[in-house]
């Protein structure tokens, strides 16, 4: 194979990943972002779980039954800022047809053949590099205080069943004898649902840890406090990039990045499906009393890891625009849902750190991958709150795609085609 040069805008967990495999496949590699490391919006302090059986896509029939609530302001998950923005108004209305049953069902058996996918990677990668970020095969339990809520969501594990991918329903004793510190929450559970392959691990550090690897490798090369001013188009390609830090060239270029740098690719023609929605987290130090496993708390839509020595809190789903400041409302809101759940696991008079992430979310929840709007233009964009989660998987799919090769997966529902790009 011809050595050739790919451009990376984007270094979070995608646009790292994306490089990582890229340069096992053997290209050269150039990563551009515009902050002074990897992995420091998005991706710094999310809530750190490897959910690769919750991944169900977030427009539904139940979240569009509860819509009034949501638009209300009586929804402790959800938040929605009215906005005359015309790309808020098409992508809801998007995201409202894809609540239907069948698109849903679609979406979700979709995104759960990419979290697999990105499972079996995952492994790969670590057969093949010494990296430490934290990681662990944790397993995940979603707890319910609500018995038809349960009993609804059981329809789904039957589902998943079916589509290869084992969870258990559990009674209130089941799930206190496989996580015991359960029994320090403030209201009874009636039972919940629990996967065992589910894991956790730091997205940041594995993002360092990766670059490290790469930044010892001749074809690599990373530009960091770089931001892309345009793509220069000639005909049906991309030329270069125009960044603070000069041109680059390059012979195939991919956009790996969040809502912020849609503008991007709108100069050449081009608009993606593409909104913010916002994510808080918290950190703190955790105790003996933390839980092993990973944990949800589906009536406040708040998941509680422990992530080495730390607890890691969080949550929230709030479509308010793409300014990424902290709403200290929505911190207050989690760490008051831990120390009712949880109020020995950690130590929460002295939070480490706190976080807002603005995650670029499709209308059906399935990221964008591969080829669009010219010929060595490549999208790998989209994930949501399933960024880490789907990362390694996109990052395989993509590379496939750049390479001319069969991918190894079905990827009907991730082309740009599918969302409506050409």
């Amino acid at each position: 194979m011809v050595e050739k040069t790919i451009a990376i805008v984007g270094a979070g967990i995608i646009g790292i990943t994306t490089a990582y495999l890229l340069k096992r496949a053997g290209y050269r590699v150039i990563l551009i972002d515009a902050e002074d490391g990897p992995a420091l919006k998005t991706s710094y302090a999310n809530g750190c779980q490897l959910s690769y059986s919750y991944i169900d896509a977030m427009s539904s029939p139940s979240l569009i039954k509860k819509m009034p609530k949501i638009m209300a302001g009586m929804d402790p998950a959800f938040r929605i800022k009215f906005s005359p923005d015309p790309s808020l108004v098409s992508w809801g209305s998007k995201f409202l047809l894809n609540g239907q049953a069948h698109k849903e069902e679609f979406n979700t058996q979709t995104l759960l053949r990419l979290s697999l996918h990105s499972r079996d990677v995952l492994r790969s990668v670590l057969a093949d590099s010494n990296v430490e970020f934290e990681h662990r095969v944790s397993g995940k339990l979603l707890i319910y205080t609500n018995q038809e809520d349960l009993d609804k969501a059981a329809k789904r594990v039957r589902q998943k069943d079916e589509w290869g991918c084992k969870q258990e329903i559990l009674s209130q004793k089941q799930c206190l004898d496989l996580e015991p510190s359960l029994r320090q929450l403030s209201q009874p559970i009636v039972g919940g649902i629990y996967s065992a392959i589910d894991e956790v691990g730091n997205p940041h550090r594995l993002s360092n840890e990766l670059l490290k690897i790469m930044k010892q490798e001749q074809g690599f090369e990373a530009r960091f406090n770089c931001r892309v001013n345009r793509f220069v188009k000639n005909g049906q390609s991309i030329q270069y990039l125009e960044t603070s830090d000069g041109v680059i060239h390059a012979d195939a270029y991919v956009l790996a990045t969040g809502p912020e740098s849609l503008n991007l690719v709108k100069e050449i023609g081009l608009k993606l499906p593409i909104y913010p929605i916002k994510g808080y987290s918290i950190t703190v130090p955790a105790t003996e009393f933390a839980p092993e496993i990973c944990v949800t708390d589906v009536d406040n839509k708040v998941v509680v890891s422990r992530v080495g020595d730390k607890l890691r809190i969080a949550g929230c789903a709030d479509i308010v625009g793409y300014k990424s400041h902290i709403d200290e409302s929505r911190i207050e809101h989690l760490l008051n849902v831990c120390k009712n759940n949880f109020p020995k696991a950690g130590d929460y008079s002295d939070i480490k750190h706190t976080w807002a992430g603005i995650r670029p979310v499709t209308p059906s929840s399935v990221p964008i991958i591969g080829k669009a709007g010219v010929d060595n233009l490549f999208f790998n964009i989209g994930h949501g709150t399933l960024g880490w989660t789907l990362a390694l998987g996109s990052a395989s799919l993509l590379t496939a795609i750049i390479n001319q090769q069969e991918t190894p997966i079905d990827t009907i529902g991730m082309r740009p085609v599918d969302h409506g790009i050409c």
